[in-house]
């Protein structure tokens, strides 16, 4: 039940989210039915990309008288630039070969009128400064006199009537390559008539593959505007996920490790208190071993002896300290007696040296000598 009233307020959410740009969850229709009831109602006034209904045909309206002024500019513009074309196409062909004087006549007729034209073109009159001044021209020049100063403007409709079978000529064929370009032929299509038709056939044709692209591009937004919103609800079911799985491991697996740590912490303390009377043992067994009696009974000999070599050293500095202090309470003058015994005693060990030296070095004779 729980399930398909879920699916029941995602297919509203996705209702209102298609036919307004906004972004509703499941949860969203469910927290704010009222908002889902607005945006519902303000769908029949707006499009789906936010503007009114109203600005939308007027925009269409527009669009639409734009795109008739845009197909009558660029008709003007097409024969314009073949009719250029058309002449340059012929100066060129006069530098290969020298033209007949009846083409040479034609062509300089319509450069004069083209070029009369196209410079009227570049007349902007400005009115003048008082009321009932006529407009104001460049070099005062006018339409009609531009028009008057062009000798072959009489011929107007003559010239027309040989151009324009020429530039429908050109054109053709520029559509046939259009066409042929967008369509190659095969072998066992029809003649140039049938190629032609093609070629009037392919405005439409451009315009249904321009208008299956529009919807293709339209299926494509939409197409991506739900994997947006499925992607958020994924994302969204995803953090509800985690958030239970955060839930579960707080509750579950920080308790029970918890439990763990202070089983092991417990284990560890006990182990170390295994090894420390281990070790206790180990080290009473080592002296055991090392500090046998007959080693035990030396040492303690040994001990004697050095505590009696400490006690005479002790009596040894007692009485050398006793011995200073008597000396220290003699007064300053003991340090010059302490320096005439100093050089008394070593004046007697130098003449003992030397007393030694002269007996080692007489002779035996010399010496019973002088013994005698």
């Amino acid at each position: 039940m729980a399930t398909s009233t879920e699916g029941r307020f995602q297919n509203v959410a996705i209702k209102v989210n298609m036919s307004v740009p906004v972004h509703l969850t499941a949860k969203d229709t469910e927290r704010y039915p009222e908002m889902v009831k607005l945006l519902t109602s303000l769908s029949q006034h707006v499009t789906e990309d936010g503007i009114s209904t109203q600005m939308q045909a007027e925009k269409q309206q527009a669009e639409e008288a734009m795109r008739k002024d845009k197909a009558d500019y660029f008709q003007y513009h097409i024969l314009h630039h073949e009719l250029h074309e058309l002449l340059i196409d012929h100066d060129i062909s006069c530098e290969e070969m020298v033209p007949s004087s009846q083409d040479m006549q034609f062509y300089t007729a319509v450069k004069k009128c083209l070029y009369t034209a196209e410079a009227c073109d570049y007349l902007h009159p400005i009115p003048g400064k008082e009321e009932g001044q006529p407009p104001v021209t460049l070099l005062d020049l006018t339409k009609e006199k531009m028009n008057r100063a062009n000798v072959h403007a009489r011929g107007l409709q003559a010239l027309q009537q040989q151009l324009i079978p020429r530039l429908e000529e050109r054109l053709r064929k520029k559509c046939e390559e259009l066409e042929a370009f967008h369509h190659p032929p095969n072998s066992t299509e029809g003649s140039d008539d049938l190629a032609f038709a093609r070629a009037t056939r392919l405005p439409d044709l451009l315009q249904s593959e321009c208008t299956e692209l529009e919807e293709k591009k339209t299926k494509l937004r939409l197409d991506r505007a739900k994997r947006d919103k499925q992607f958020w609800h994924y994302y969204q079911a995803l953090m509800e996920c985690l958030e239970v799985l955060e839930k579960l491991i707080n509750r579950h697996r920080l308790g029970l490790q918890a439990d763990s740590d202070s089983i092991t912490s417990d284990w560890l303390s006990a182990r170390c208190h295994a090894l420390c009377l281990k070790i206790k043992v180990f080290e009473a067994k080592l002296l055991c071993e090392t500090y046998t009696p007959d080693v035990v009974s030396a040492l303690k000999q040994i001990r004697h002896h050095l505590n009696l070599a400490i006690q005479e050293r002790e009596k040894d500095v007692s009485r050398l300290q006793r011995a200073l202090q008597a000396y220290e309470s003699v007064g300053m003058g003991f340090d010059a007696l302490v320096k005439e015994y100093e050089q008394l005693q070593g004046a007697i060990d130098n003449k003992k040296w030397a007393l030694t030296e002269l007996k080692q070095s007489m002779a035996p004779e010399e010496m019973t000598d002088w013994k005698t």
